[in-house]
């Protein structure tokens, strides 16, 4: 089955104060079933947190781009990346099944493909979705 995602992407390099019309809305057609034998996990994004060092990656050149392997820029047109919280909907990966909450790297759009790099099941606690993107957040090691 297919859906249309819908993400978000820079139009250009961002080297001021952000502003709405630097971004805009793209959408692909997004296939929801994962290939025989592929290791991909198939993720309905829930909740992305959006932090300051994300503007740095947007900026034509920056040291944090440099510092990090995770701050790397974006190009415009590209699929931001960020940390976040979504819900499994396919898998071929053995680590994930259907219906996992998952904690860790997707994009700024309706869903995310993944093959389980930066990315952990997500025991919520009984505590609201919302929590581990911000004051519970950040607490992935790379699988």
């Amino acid at each position: 089955m297919e859906v249309t995602n819908k993400y978000i992407v820079i139009k250009t390099q961002i080297d001021g104060k952000p502003q709405e019309s630097d971004f805009e809305f793209k959408t692909e057609q997004f296939s929801l079933t994962v290939k025989p034998g592929s290791n991909d996990i198939i993720i309905k994004n829930l909740y992305v947190s959006i932090d300051p060092y994300q503007i740095n990656r947007m900026k034509t050149m920056s040291s944090s781009q440099k510092a990090s392997e995770f701050a790397v820029g974006i190009s415009p047109g590209e699929v931001i990346d960020a940390y976040g919280v979504g819900k499994v909907i396919a898998s071929g990966n053995p680590k994930f099944e259907k219906d996992d909450y998952v904690v860790g790297l997707i994009s700024w759009g309706e869903y995310s493909i993944s093959q389980g790099f930066i990315l952990n099941k997500l025991d919520p606690m009984g505590l609201p979705l919302t929590y581990h993107v911000g004051l519970l957040g950040n607490h992935i090691t790379p699988s």
